[in-house]
């Protein structure tokens, strides 16, 4: 009798927490969307899942980091699976989308308008599969540039392909591209606007907007990618938008974990806060100043930030939203942090 009772006891203790957990990962995200500042009381249920799910250290798997596979075999939470509530909000965001958001002098320097582009620049498509383009744009998709995801090819062969392609560094770039396998959003235009930074280019940007917008405000897109002339691409790197594995191991700088809330929860660098890459999105464009400062709220402008996902890619929208909001901001990738933290 006491054996069952403890039974049910344990059953019913595992409903309250799944329980708990819903109304948390629900919460979660809103916390996320406004900047991750809502108190919880101190409270944690995914603390308290992974302590019923290890009922015995003895049973734990070697080499395995057991809170993780606790929530993704026995509460059947998958780590790359985003919440309800994210894709709900992706949803109702994407209705704001076609709005015309006004832009600062100094976010449309970086983020430029439809109307802002010009002759002088050289428009370039950076995504994956496109058959529409906006009419002269040269098309190099973002995956040419990796040597892997989250490793780009080496210096000499992205100049190389940039300069092939009719591109130097002193031309204006203006970048646009969507991210189809992420769901849309411009990731892999701030992507390639943080590496282009990277190589020293000053006269880019990202087009607030895509090819789709470029056709629905009267301009000519096509099926054809624009051929140049080739040029020579001289590259002055600078490593001043990317982090290392020592700069955010040091303690020194504010960590933006911008992967999805139950990425988060499965596992993060120590001390990251959480602010979902898709929260600085409505829709497939970034949002407006006034929201990212509420979202970006609990930051201290005065202390630099590094922003990472998995492979950093998707990170490069929140670390393009930081640096139009004038924080000084680097991108990373928690593979890397992973490797050298195995290693050391």
């Amino acid at each position: 009798m006491h054996s069952l009772n403890l039974g049910f006891s344990f059953i019913s203790i595992v409903l309250l927490m799944l329980l708990a957990l819903s109304q948390s990962a629900s919460a979660g995200a809103e916390c996320a969307s406004l900047g991750g500042g809502c108190d919880d009381g101190g409270w944690d249920p995914m603390a308290k899942l992974d302590e019923i799910g290890n009922t015995s250290a003895d049973q734990q798997p070697a080499n395995t980091k057991w809170p993780a596979k606790s929530r993704e075999q026995r509460w059947n939470m998958s780590a790359s699976t985003e919440s309800s509530s994210a894709r709900e909000g992706t949803e109702d965001a994407a209705a704001e989308q076609q709005a015309i958001t006004v832009r600062s002098d100094e976010a449309a320097a970086i983020l430029a308008p439809l109307d802002a582009v010009n002759g002088a620049d050289i428009l370039l498509d950076v995504s994956e599969n496109s058959s529409s383009h906006i009419a002269g744009s040269v098309v190099i998709p973002y995956m040419q540039f990796n040597e892997q995801p989250g490793l780009l090819k080496n210096l000499s062969e992205i100049t190389e392909i940039l300069g092939d392609a009719g591109i130097s560094r002193e031309d204006s770039v203006v970048i646009y591209g969507e991210c189809l396998p992420c769901g849309g959003g411009p990731s892999v235009a701030t992507y390639v606007y943080w590496m282009m930074k990277g190589l020293g280019h000053e006269r880019v940007r990202v087009l607030d907007g895509t090819a789709e917008d470029w056709q629905a405000s009267g301009r000519v897109v096509t099926s054809d990618a624009a051929v140049l002339a080739g040029k020579t691409y001289s590259a002055a790197p600078t490593a001043n938008y990317t982090a290392t594995y020592e700069m955010v191991n040091g303690g020194g700088v504010q960590i933006v974990d911008a992967r999805t809330v139950q990425e988060f929860g499965s596992g993060s660098i120590p001390g990251s806060i959480n602010i979902p890459y898709a929260s600085v999105l409505d829709g497939n464009k970034i949002k407006s100043e006034e929201k990212l400062e509420k979202i970006f709220g609990l930051l201290d402008k005065g202390q630099s930030v590094v922003v990472f996902t998995n492979t950093g890619m998707k990170a490069s929208v929140v670390w393009f939203a930081l640096e139009m909001m004038g924080y000084d901001a680097r991108l990373y990738s928690y593979q890397d942090w992973v490797a050298n933290h195995r290693d050391r």
